[in-house]
């Protein structure tokens, strides 16, 4: 599978896991279509956050499990799971995760049910990464009380 745009699944490293200037906010993008994957990953980047890939439901448990991460955007749909399945094993492995779900076909309902569940924002795809940042940087606040 390519790695490009977000980091890699393979259980190495996450990318920009380099030397930084202060603690690195560890993100798993967990999309099976990838539609998530060049501006958002760019994005994060520049966020300096520490990148992690998941493109299946088995993929985000394993990577959660290993990296424990910070900030998880959980697409609603991964290779045929409901996203909403999927987020409350992913706060199971790791509870503090601050879970953003992202959706292509946004719904008043499905938004509801995610917060519901854990989730601490719901977005549309795609991304406006203003909102996407105000949530991101609520997190780290929240974090950091």
């Amino acid at each position: 599978m390519p790695t490009q745009g977000l980091g890699k699944t393979n259980g190495s490293k996450p990318e920009g896991s380099g030397p930084k200037k202060g603690p690195a906010f560890t993100t798993l993008v967990v999309d099976g279509k990838q539609s998530l994957d060049l501006e958002l990953g760019e994005f994060l980047k520049r966020e300096e956050h520490r990148i992690l890939r998941a493109d299946s439901a088995e993929k985000a448990i394993v990577q959660t499990r290993q990296f424990q991460p910070d900030l998880i955007l959980l697409d609603s749909e991964i290779g045929g799971v409901s996203g909403l399945a999927l987020l409350g094993g992913l706060l199971l492995e790791q509870y503090s995760a601050a879970v953003i779900m992202v959706s292509s076909h946004p719904s008043v309902a499905e938004a509801v049910e995610a917060v519901k569940r854990g989730a601490v924002d719901y977005l549309a795809v795609p991304l406006d990464l203003t909102r996407l940042k105000l949530s991101i940087d609520a997190q780290k606040d929240f974090i950091n009380m």
